[in-house]
């Protein structure tokens, strides 16, 4: 049929007068269908029974006023090139309404896909990943009969330890034998003590070296051998002016409400410099004694760690709130049991405005109510944060972290058994900075875990497993996969886990410098003693030290603050 002849898809156009009108159009439709070779599906109807409703043997000649009509109509019309487009499409859809309709709901089912792929998470996508990944290794490993096992070399090459740690160690096993530390800079005194910490003989007369010369830092890791009067003697002989940096850990017989009574009395001015403090342990420090000493001669204190100390109450938070609200940058109250639940804490902890690290690990008053308003108006500074050991945490909780935390770097969530793999979730979708995660002794299956590490994974530096008892394959795969930043591991009392699984972890986490394999029983002992050759330091294995490589001890949250 003519394109030019035929009639466009208007409204005016397609209105016919009469059924007469209709029927012969139809006819005349099917007519030139028929001379071109297209099927309307009206072979069936006979053209004499057409023919006898217009009441004419010549079709043509009955229709020719109606042409004519038409044909004037027509030329009243302005035509342009899209007309002829439309009226194109109309006569070729006749015949394809079929086709468009099927192509019409494919797209329909690819939009629907792509809405879903949208609404859902980077963890739900990362969890049916591994369900495929998890189904084709099945397929795999039957069909191969086994013959493909995989065999990983995990022996290295030992890397000789530096002189410099050579030198410190032997000089923390003969520091009795110490005369002066004058020169030595503060990274190496820092270096000493912990050693001489670690092997029990930091006493007074090692700190009265260490005070020696000025330095900027005196860090004591241990003090349990000083008593009250080292402790004022120690405090006094400082050079109180240059001062910044005072760690006086596990000092719980020296610190005391007469040593810093006596101390004050000696110099009233205190550590005008001194911006981090660390009191862990300190288990006879009062309110008293802690408010006494920091309000009054510690005006630009920036960290604090008062972790253990179990005699402060809630009283003494709302004082430091009171005073550093908008200047302190790092608390740790771990485990300080005489702060009880009250609106007093609740209000306290959410003064403070500026805070990078929180610890409120271990206590029994903290729940989803009390650091609520915390999360919600204080938190959003915050890149260390420890909530280990606070059993009355939900996911309610975590989800205000993912929410409010866009900064956390550090996450320590060990032994919150009322979490799910929701909580993983939660985490993933906030908290993208994350490169040191804490799980220990969670209910977390192995799959969450598996998509958390796919998602978040590859900043990781720290990890810990430990007693996540339903890790196992899918958690191995992501791990080689992903996390090549990894430096430190703990795999302890992961039973679920195969030698084969382990040798694929060490294989692909070339970073890799420290590992825990506590309670791994599953294991061959001649790979054990295997891994014993390699050059990570692994801690767990039988015969082995548990102080052998102190200095590449796990990273806690917040270590890098005190």
């Amino acid at each position: 049929m003519n394109p030019s002849n035929s009639p466009n898809d208007s409204r005016e156009n397609r209105r016919m007068s009469t059924d007469a009108d209709i029927i012969g159009a139809l006819l005349i439709a099917a007519k030139e269908a028929n001379r071109q070779g297209i099927s309307l599906g009206l072979e069936h109807v006979e053209m004499e029974e057409l023919e006898s409703i217009t009441g004419s043997d010549d079709p043509k000649a009955f229709f020719k006023d109606w042409y004519a009509k038409w044909a004037e109509e027509r030329e009243k019309r302005r035509k342009n090139k899209q007309d002829y487009i439309t009226a194109k499409k109309f006569a070729l859809s006749l015949h394809s309404d079929h086709e468009t309709v099927e192509k019409k709901k494919e797209e329909d089912d690819d939009d629907k896909v792509k809405r879903d792929d949208e609404e859902r998470s980077e963890f739900q996508i990362a969890k049916e990943l591994i369900k495929m990944r998890r189904d084709e290794i099945s397929i795999t490993t039957t069909t191969s009969d086994g013959a493909d096992d995989m065999e990983i070399d995990v022996v290295m090459q030992r890397k000789a330890p530096m002189l410099t740690d050579l030198s410190v160690r032997a000089l923390a096993q003969n520091s009795e034998a110490i005369k002066s530390l004058k020169l030595v800079p503060d990274h190496l005194r820092k270096k000493l003590s912990s050693h001489v910490s670690g092997f029990g003989k930091l006493d007074a007369r090692f700190m009265h070296l260490l005070i020696g010369d000025s330095p900027c830092e005196v860090r004591a890791r241990n003090c349990v051998d000083l008593t009250e009067d080292d402790l004022v003697k120690i405090l006094f002989d400082s050079d109180r002016d240059t001062l910044k940096v005072l760690i006086l850990d596990l000092c719980g017989r020296a610190i005391t409400d007469y040593t810093i009574t006596e101390f004050l009395k000696r110099s009233p001015e205190g550590f005008p410099s001194l911006t981090t403090l660390s009191l862990q342990g300190a288990f006879s420090l009062t309110d008293y004694a802690l408010l006494t000493f920091i309000a009054s001669c510690s005006p630009l204190l920036q960290f604090i760690n008062l972790s253990h100390c179990s005699l402060p109450t809630s009283r003494s938070l709302k004082i430091l709130a009171d005073i550093f609200r908008s200047t302190l940058k790092g608390l740790n109250i771990e485990g300080c049991q005489g702060m009880k639940r009250c609106k007093e804490f609740t209000s306290s902890l959410y003064k403070f405005q500026k805070l990078n690290y929180l610890s409120v690990a271990g206590l029994d008053s903290v729940n989803d109510s009390v650091l609520r308003a915390f999360f919600m108006f204080s938190s959003s500074n915050l890149t260390d944060l420890s909530l280990a050991n606070c059993h009355e945490l939900t996911d309610d909780c975590i989800w205000h972290i993912g929410r409010y935390c866009k900064k956390l770097e550090a996450l320590d969530i060990s032994e919150l058994r009322k979490l799910t793999d929701k909580s993983l979730e939660f985490l993933t979708e906030g908290c993208k900075s994350l490169n040191s995660v804490i799980f220990a002794n969670n209910r977390f299956s192995d799959e969450a875990v598996a998509a958390f590490l796919e998602v978040l994974g590859g900043s990781f530096n720290n990890l810990c497993l430990n007693k996540v008892v339903d890790v196992g394959p899918d958690t191995a795969f992501s791990l080689a996969k992903v996390c090549k930043r990894l430096k430190y591991l703990d795999l302890s009392w992961c039973r679920k886990l195969t030698e084969e699984d382990l040798r694929r972890i060490l294989s692909c986490c070339s970073s890799l410098k420290s590992l825990k394999l506590f309670g791994w029983t599953q294991v061959e002992n001649a790979f054990l003693e295997e891994l014993s050759r390699s050059q990570i330091h692994i801690t767990g294995l039988k015969m082995t030290s548990l102080y052998a490589h102190l200095e590449d001890a796990h990273p806690n949250v917040g270590a890098k603050f005190f």
